[in-house]
């Protein structure tokens, strides 16, 4: 009986994950329809900032953060799949994107009201410095580690060694930039911790 009642609920879990997944499903064909006003199965930057504003309760997005959102959208497939309109697809993506960065909007309003010294919108070289300092409990990070933080979240290509500090430093970290930046620190962290403990553990077994 026990085991008949197990089945019987993972059965109901089921069900109502596929029908989670065709409601999802649906509210994106629909959401496409309404606003893809071109017709080609796709939406392009502006078509796509309408659509934000609905989803957003009638408040239209900033350039800045419809063109975010586009562009974390558009790489999602990788620098190939980048062709500057929204898939369906895509479009799944973008509102995950956007509902995520509007859950986390104060945490983020925090941060720059604290360290954004000149107001510019951009945690700029010493900026993130003093952010990283607090997150590493007062302990100032290496210059390197502050550049490779900037140079991950702001999406350079290439080794960080190589990309001009003063045109990194002037343009910043933005405010839809700043949650990955504080990911890259705690994983550069993670792997800093990771080698000590292998160090240590070598060191012992030798």
């Amino acid at each position: 009986m026990a085991a008949a009642a197990m089945a019987g609920k993972q059965a109901k879990k089921r069900h109502d994950a596929q029908l989670k997944i065709k409601e999802n499903e649906m509210y994106l064909t629909t959401l496409m329809k309404d606003f893809d006003k071109s017709e080609d199965g796709r939406l392009d930057k502006s078509e796509l900032g309408d659509l934000l504003q609905q989803v957003n309760k009638g408040v239209r997005p900033t350039e800045e953060e419809i063109n975010w959102v586009f562009s974390v959208a558009d790489s999602s497939d990788g620098p190939q799949g980048k062709n500057n309109t929204i898939s369906i697809s895509e479009l799944k993506i973008a509102i995950t994107s956007w509902k995520t960065y509007m859950d986390n909007k104060p945490a983020i309003d925090s941060v720059f009201e604290k360290y954004d010294q000149d107001k510019t919108g951009k945690l700029e070289f010493f900026d993130l410095k003093n952010m990283l300092k607090d997150l590493n409990d007062g302990h100032e990070p290496q210059d390197n580690e502050v550049w490779e933080v900037m140079h991950k979240a702001t999406g350079k290509s290439g080794n960080a060694a190589d990309i001009d500090h003063s045109l990194t430093s002037a343009e910043g970290v933005g405010r839809m930039e700043v949650l990955y930046a504080i990911t890259v620190w705690y994983a550069q962290e993670d792997q800093k911790q990771s080698e000590v403990t292998m160090s240590s553990s070598c060191c012992l077994v030798s």
